[in-house]
């Protein structure tokens, strides 16, 4: 039984391409890659991550979504990561002086994490959570976007 699986043909552009394919955001892919979630799948298991009872799918708006595998019972636990694959306010930074900085000036979680996905990102290859961060969308599904589209 797969780890966590990914559930369909991966029909997207490489990697290359996808950095390519948005000027200016060398990290992230578009939001319905099923190929960079099965490369996201893959580190996740090297990574550590125990079996799951769901699957990475493309759901009906067109996006990637996680999916039970199975009925699921009221109070079952669906999905547990290791501290070790979760990234907090208290995560280690790779370049010590920018963690530094933000944590003397108390900034908030929120923008914290967001920097320090930033600053991972501009690190490529090289981070340890670049395949994670390969993963993310670059433009992330908001029903607030779809509804300001229909205005």
């Amino acid at each position: 039984r797969p780890r966590f699986s990914v559930r369909a043909a991966a029909a997207s552009a490489s990697a290359p391409a996808q950095r390519e394919a948005v000027a200016g955001v060398p990290w992230g892919c578009e939001i319905e890659s099923l190929e960079s979630a099965a490369s996201l799948e893959r580190w996740l298991t090297a990574s550590g991550l125990p079996e799951q009872r769901l699957a990475l799918e493309k759901v009906d708006i067109g996006e990637r979504g996680l999916v039970a595998l199975k009925n699921v019972r009221n109070g079952e636990k669906l999905l547990f990561v290791p501290p070790t694959l979760v990234i907090t306010a208290d995560s280690e930074w790779s370049n010590r002086e920018v963690g530094d900085v933000m944590k003397r000036y108390s900034v908030p979680d929120w923008p914290l994490l967001a920097t320090y996905l930033i600053s991972e990102a501009s690190l490529e290859g090289s981070s340890r959570w670049s395949s994670y961060i390969d993963a993310l969308p670059r433009q992330p599904y908001s029903l607030l976007y779809c509804l300001c589209l229909s205005l």
